[in-house]
């Protein structure tokens, strides 16, 4: 890290915004595209050692946004956090887990087993981390309103 110690920063804010916003698009394209290579493969039969390396960053990338998100008190850009919103991701979780189970086993048992417990471990996932949110952003506001 010391390369980049020391170094004057030329932008000015709305350049640096602009950036941010580039930077921003490119990440979130670069994790759905990843996503989307790791469901092609599957649908194409790979083994588990041949996805383990998109595995391992698509869940290293997943965890240390969780964890960042959290610590600071964001949720998301356009959405308050609510038990409606989880039932609605946990939903769409659950209906492309299912449909890749289903393609790549080809029994609805399965795919609806799959989808049920993917239904029940994200929503759960995403209550407590709505709980979270929550108490970080009123401690935030408490420490705003001290000052």
């Amino acid at each position: 890290m010391s390369l980049f110690h020391g170094k004057k920063n030329v932008l000015d804010e709305r350049e640096m915004q602009e950036l941010y916003g580039i930077e921003h698009r490119a990440l979130w394209g670069m994790y759905l595209l990843l996503c989307a290579a790791i469901v092609a493969q599957l649908l194409m039969g790979a083994q588990a050692a041949q996805l383990a390396g998109e595995v391992i960053v698509v869940a290293a990338v997943s965890v240390g946004l969780i964890i960042a998100y959290a610590r600071k008190g964001i949720w998301d850009d356009d959405a308050r956090p609510s038990r409606r919103g989880n039932a609605v991701y946990a939903a769409v979780s659950a209906v492309g887990v299912a449909a890749v189970v289903l393609g790549v086993r080809g029994s609805i048992g399965a795919a609806l087993m799959t989808g049920a417990a993917m239904f029940i471990a994200c929503y759960a996932l995403l209550t407590a981390m709505m709980a979270c949110v929550r108490r970080r952003q009123e401690a935030r506001s408490r420490e705003l309103e001290d000052d």
